[in-house]
């Protein structure tokens, strides 16, 4: 497995160039590049950075004695340079998969996976099922049983409360709300 930070401080070294070295990668027809594009001054990239970084530590020994898995983050202003990425992307963070010498690309948000929280353990799957490592059919069938368990309409379980206990409620003087929210219970919640 490759791992490949760039960012404006250093996409160019001494005598290394990262972003032609991850054009490179690119350009190689069976190689399997995931790469997220990001904004410096963006939250959501900055949220999501941390937990990609991770993937260089987190993915087995399967992974690491691979050349054809390419794990990167760059910098969106140094991805124009790139040759083999066709379409630029319009939103940040933007996670890829890249293969074929770029002519197959899946965005993460498109991809099979049951969870897309853009946690290390989403990014996980999502390599280790485009990467071949993991079939997924049969563990959209376990996970969908295990998690969304249908509840039953009209069971016996009454409902209670919500935000506000009973007792709460019942203290709150409709003559002298204090503030919008007693003001709004008083409106439309307060039964008669």
């Amino acid at each position: 497995m490759v791992y490949i930070e760039i960012n404006k401080k250093n996409f160019k070294t001494n005598d290394k160039d990262l972003v032609k070295e991850l054009d490179d990668h690119l350009g190689i027809k069976d190689n399997k590049c995931f790469i997220l594009f990001f904004k410096e001054d963006c939250g959501p990239c900055n949220a999501t950075r941390p937990e990609w970084k991770k993937m260089k530590n987190v993915l087995n020994k399967n992974f690491l004695n691979r050349d054809d898995i390419i794990i990167a983050s760059i910098d969106y202003e140094l991805a124009e340079n790139l040759n083999y990425v066709l379409s630029k992307p319009n939103s940040f963070p933007t996670m890829r998969f890249i293969t074929n010498s770029g002519k197959e690309v899946e965005n993460y948000e498109d991809s099979n996976i049951i969870k897309k929280d853009r946690t290390i353990d989403s990014f996980v799957e999502w390599v280790k099922l485009k990467s071949g490592e993991q079939d997924i059919t049969g563990f959209k069938k376990h996970h969908f049983n295990k998690t969304h368990k249908k509840h039953k309409i009209g069971g016996t379980r009454k409902k209670r409360g919500g935000k506000w206990s009973l007792k709460y409620k019942r203290s709150i003087n409709c003559k002298k709300p204090k503030g919008f929210s007693q003001k709004q219970h008083c409106k439309y919640g307060r039964k008669k």
